[in-house]
């Protein structure tokens, strides 16, 4: 089951992920943060 989060970013933070979501090509900043932290997550096992 999925669970929701909201989640707040600064501007900075959010003028960051947007660029990421366009280097990624990835359609939307919730598919991005999802991106980044599963990337992130796996890394860390």
């Amino acid at each position: 089951m999925a669970k929701k989060y909201l989640l707040t970013v600064t501007d900075e933070m959010g003028a960051k992920l947007e660029k990421e979501m366009k280097r990624r090509m990835i359609e939307t900043v919730p598919e991005t943060v999802r991106a980044i932290l599963s990337e992130y997550l796996t890394d860390k096992k």
